[in-house]
């Protein structure tokens, strides 16, 4: 199984969303949710899961965003539990010092079982609170980072392994002397090395930043299985590249240069996704999507690929 990090933002959200109602979101993946703010865009993707009979992790204790502070107001706390238990969502948790009360609120609040949470692991050192807790009951989950002394210590108990895949440049044109790059093979070796699923942040990666800006160069991220079918990433970045005026123009630009690719890739049909038939539409007809629905694009066809490879293996 797949469990990917998806951040609340709007345009992340509407890739699980538009990816579930046109139904190419794999049974197979379960996105963890990790919400920023209560809104309608939560609200109207876990009813499209719920809809459509997938499941959802939704994070409770986010670090991301503005979210965890709505979450001290009681009419917020109320809106966002009724959510949860509408759509049947499993309730995810980041480990921390506060666990002991912040699980117990857990069980009062949101009527939940220990064996019913998504349990999120970055310290080890925090692994002895973590077993005074769960002294009888296991989580429904453990997510851990790819760490082999992490393992051993949590060993047997439902593990997840979670790593950040995705290589984040400071700028997009960094990525025009990197092209081409390794990307995962979790979905290939996650069962015999112990774990019951992978996770990751997709293409977006695990920095957060709340504050968009224009960049100089346009950049497509488009993740591709190889001959082994491990999966690599190539990079489309624009070259007119001096300010950020016309990012029409350089999305044509990086546009170009992936049409270019994908029609001298080897032919793949679990490459034929949603998110590629709307691109290639993009450059067949001229048209600019804007940046936001660019990523979304990304995402969405990264879930779908990795669905479609899960589903064949």
């Amino acid at each position: 199984m797949y469990y990917p990090i998806i951040r609340g933002r709007q345009y992340d959200l509407l890739a699980i969303r538009e990816l579930t109602i046109n139904n190419k979101l794999s049974q197979y993946i379960i996105p963890i949710i990790e919400p920023i703010k209560l809104n309608s865009t939560l609200i109207s993707t876990l009813n499209e899961i719920t809809n459509a009979q997938n499941k959802a992790i939704v994070i409770s204790n986010p670090k991301v965003g503005s979210f965890t502070g709505e979450l001290e107001i009681e009419d917020i706390r109320d809106k966002f539990i009724e959510i949860i238990k509408d759509n049947d969502v499993i309730v995810g948790h980041h480990f921390n010092k506060d666990s002991t009360d912040q699980i117990s609120e857990l069980i009062e609040y949101y009527d939940v079982e220990l064996s019913q949470i998504v349990v999120i692991h970055k310290e080890k050192k925090l692994v002895s609170l973590y077993n005074e807790i769960f002294t009888e009951d296991t989580p429904l989950l453990n997510l851990i980072p790819l760490d082999n002394s992490f393992r051993r210590q949590l060993n047997g108990k439902k593990l997840v392994g979670l790593d950040d895949k995705f290589n984040k440049m400071l700028r997009n044109a960094d990525y025009l002397e990197n092209e081409n790059e390794f990307f995962s093979e979790e979905h290939l070796f996650f069962e015999e090395e112990g774990y019951v699923g992978f996770s990751d942040y997709s293409v977006v990666g695990a920095d957060y930043s709340e504050s968009g800006f224009a960049p100089y160069a346009v950049a497509i991220h488009i993740v591709y299985p190889n001959e082994e079918n491990a999966l690599e990433i190539m990079h489309f970045v624009s070259d007119s590249n001096r300010d950020t005026s016309d990012p029409a123009g350089k999305f044509s630009e990086a546009l170009e240069k992936l049409i270019e690719w994908y029609e001298g890739y080897s032919y793949d049909d679990r490459m034929d996704t949603l998110a590629m038939q709307v691109l290639k539409r993009h450059y067949e007809e001229g048209t600019y999507p804007g940046l936001p629905t660019l990523k979304k694009l990304s995402i969405m066809h990264h879930l779908e690929l990795v669905g479609n490879i899960l589903e064949g293996h």
